[in-house]
């Protein structure tokens, strides 16, 4: 029996925060937070280095959905009228992965770190 040759899968991720007021109408109402976004790509290293995507030529497009996001109040963005954690992580996806095919999943977060709440996104398997 031939054994099959394992491949090699590297991940990294690029994170970015951002500062927004949203409500939850009827769990909140008008607050703020700043949310913590992690976008995982995922994939076979590149032979030079090692990266499974080129988080250079991400950046930009990354860079451009952390500026609509931005101080803003995230229930007048298109797409976001129920801003919910599920929702924004979901919103970033469509935003990012028809340009970044290697994307694995986005983690969206808010409060401070040991009492943090989120939720992650991800493609189906």
């Amino acid at each position: 029996m031939e054994r099959s040759a394992s491949v090699a899968m590297v991940e990294t991720y690029k994170e970015f925060t951002f500062e927004a007021a949203h409500q939850l109408q009827p769990f909140s109402g008008l607050h703020g937070h700043t949310f913590r976004v992690r976008v995982h790509f995922k994939g076979s290293p590149d032979a030079v280095f090692g990266w499974p995507a080129n988080l250079y030529e991400v950046e930009p497009r990354i860079s451009s959905v952390q500026k609509i996001l931005d101080h803003t109040y995230l229930n007048d963005i298109d797409g976001l009228a129920v801003p919910s954690l599920e929702n924004i992580a979901k919103w970033i996806w469509e935003k990012l992965a028809p340009h970044s095919p290697r994307i694995d999943r986005i983690t969206v977060s808010r409060g401070p770190d040991g009492q943090a709440e989120g939720c992650i996104y991800s493609k189906s398997p």
